[in-house]
């Protein structure tokens, strides 16, 4: 058995070399090291799983579920890559199940690399735009700061209004001994939030009003105010507010029309300029997001179409190594089993 894992760990560590090393040097994860290192993991599992740790295979397969839920989630809500979503599951393919950490009773805690992850690109994010606030090449204006605060102000109170109902149906689940962990209603929460400012529909007007009638309904039966007076809550908001404010002004770059590459993103300003141009084969409005990302065709339109109004640099969103924090947020879940154990 300790054979098998330390040939776990071994390939994941060259898998994770691998993978880095492209992520950051050619700005992705090929298919055939994912389909190399994904044969190897099935052979890993078959012996560990059938000849050394039968009772864990429950465990690894719903750690295993619940990463590859989360991965496919991500992915089709364009915030994953399809490099990125195969790189979570082979990795905890490649995890073996002995080194679970557990919280409380239950060992289903893999999801926790992730969350590192995601944890740990968004202070990335923070830090390099602070970097670059400090050297000035980008800063804070007056109007940004008054765009930002009323855009902000808008999304806070929609996504109060939603997690006030996420909040009283944790509680309507209390009346009826359904206890919910305070993580899990946690969780539910921010990926509540993260929806709303992901999809337009939940901040339609008529979505908005029916989420309020339920709020009201469920705190007249209920006899709460789901609205919470803790000054935390709003520190922290503030906090957010102030690191997202900061992560925006860092979130683009110019480039050479030159240096456009297949994959990367037009920022929705680059784009506007295009629409209504007689040029075959441009890209429409970009969202900002994954499913913008160029194609060749789009590329050679988009040099036809500026070399007509002798444009010669573009604006596109910066690529985050996304990979390398799946990566480093595995280890680093590993490192924690390392130390509780």
């Amino acid at each position: 058995m300790i054979v098998v894992e330390i040939l776990y760990i071994a390939v994941l560590a060259i898998f994770s070399i691998i993978t880095v090393r492209s992520d950051l040097k050619d700005g992705m994860v090929y298919n055939k090291t994912i389909l190399k290192f994904g044969i190897i993991a099935i052979v890993l599992d078959l012996l560990y799983y059938s000849l050394f740790c039968r009772d864990l295979f429950i465990a690894f397969a719903f750690n295993l579920l619940i990463v590859s839920g989360i991965s496919i989630f991500l992915f089709y809500t364009h915030s994953f890559a399809g490099g990125d979503c195969k790189l979570a599951i082979i990795l905890a393919m490649l995890f073996p199940a002995r080194f679970y950490l557990k919280y409380g009773d239950s060992c289903y805690t893999l999801l926790f690399a992730i969350g590192i992850a995601v944890f740990l690109g968004y202070l990335y994010l923070l830090g390099a735009s602070i970097y670059e606030l400090i050297r000035k090449n980008n800063q804070f204006t007056r109007g940004y700061i008054q765009g930002y605060l009323i855009s902000f102000m808008k999304s806070f109170v929609t996504a109060m209004i939603y997690i006030s109902a996420v909040n009283l149906i944790a509680l309507l689940f209390g009346l009826y001994n359904y206890s919910l962990m305070i993580w899990v209603i946690r969780i539910v929460c921010i990926v509540t939030s993260w929806m709303i400012g992901k999809n337009s529909f939940f901040r339609k007007w008529y979505m908005i009003t029916g989420i309020v009638a339920v709020d009201v309904g469920l705190s007249i039966w209920l006899g709460v105010i789901p609205i919470s007076i803790n000054p935390e809550n709003y520190i922290l908001v503030f906090v957010l507010l102030l690191c997202q404010m900061t992560i925006r002004t860092n979130l683009y770059k110019d480039i050479e029309l030159e240096n456009l590459k297949k994959g990367m993103i037009l920022t929705t300003a680059s784009s506007v300029l295009m629409q209504g141009s007689r040029v075959r084969g441009l890209p429409g409005v970009s969202s900002e997001d994954l499913r913008n990302r160029l194609t060749e065709t789009e590329i050679d339109s988009i040099k036809r179409w500026a070399s007509g109004r002798s444009v010669t640099r573009i604006s596109i969103v910066k690529k985050i190594p996304f990979a390398f924090f799946l990566v480093i947020g595995f280890w680093l879940y590993l490192a924690a089993w390392g130390y509780l154990r």
